[in-house]
């Protein structure tokens, strides 16, 4: 919190700051002479790691502790993690299953051609 600053603009700062951070080091694309695959595999790595942490301490440990606190999980909230882990299998059901129909459908691929959308047409009509 930045004191003396209103809401609306701390959030504007810190759309902008994290805005700044993101172009900063993407513009390492620009830096970045010929294809260095080590360095792009330990980017990929951190990013990664990063997104792991991001979505467990800021989705996934919240979400516990309100099932916890919520006490429809158990006397002691031992069971808390069932409603976490179910919709974070469904989530993951819903990205494998849409992965498939996009590698039916040939979407995102260089062989899409009229005849694949009508036939995704169709089926989306079902």
């Amino acid at each position: 919190m930045i004191a003396g600053y209103s809401p609306e603009i701390q959030a504007i700062f810190g759309t902008l700051f994290t805005w700044g951070l993101t172009a900063a080091g993407s513009a390492l694309v620009f830096l970045m002479s010929g294809t260095q695959r080590k360095f792009l595999d330990s980017s990929l790595g951190f990013a990664a790691g990063v997104m792991l942490a991001a979505s467990y301490w800021s989705l996934l440990a919240p979400a516990i502790e309100m099932a916890e606190s919520s006490g429809m999980y158990g006397e002691s909230g031992e069971y808390a993690f069932a409603p976490v882990a179910l919709g974070f299998f469904l989530g993951a059901l819903f990205v494998y299953a849409a992965d498939q129909l996009m590698h039916y459908f040939k979407i995102g691929s260089t062989e899409l051609m009229i005849g694949n959308v009508w036939h995704l047409l169709t089926f989306i009509q079902l």
